[in-house]
């Protein structure tokens, strides 16, 4: 049961800081980063609340399978794992297209 507690602990500490990251991107009034060490200027951007908004969406998204896997931990650990490997794998490939998809539709040309 100590392991269980810990892999809830764990999951939703890592939970809470994509949850941190989408509403402190919802509250930027510069344009929020993706990549570690980015700086986004405000003049390459359309429409900074918008592209924030993506932003924050993105990672809010992103810790639901956090939570998820937490709860889950504690009654089936071997299926919050599998969830926490998706989330590692599947989850980060998702979190750079939609990226991608973001900086497509919200950077000037």
């Amino acid at each position: 049961m100590a392991g269980n507690i810990i892999m809830l602990v764990c999951m939703w500490f890592c939970a809470g800081l994509f949850l941190g990251m989408g509403l402190y991107a919802s509250r930027r009034e510069e344009p929020m980063w993706f990549w570690s060490g980015e700086k986004v200027p405000k003049d390459t951007v359309t429409d900074v609340p918008a592209y924030n908004k993506a932003h924050s969406r993105l990672f809010l998204l992103y810790s639901l399978p956090w939570w998820l896997g937490g709860l889950l931990g504690l009654a089936h650990p071997l299926a919050a794992a599998i969830v926490a490997v998706l989330a590692c794998t599947a989850g980060l490939a998702w979190l750079i297209w939609s990226h991608g998809n973001i900086e497509k539709r919200y950077r000037k040309q």
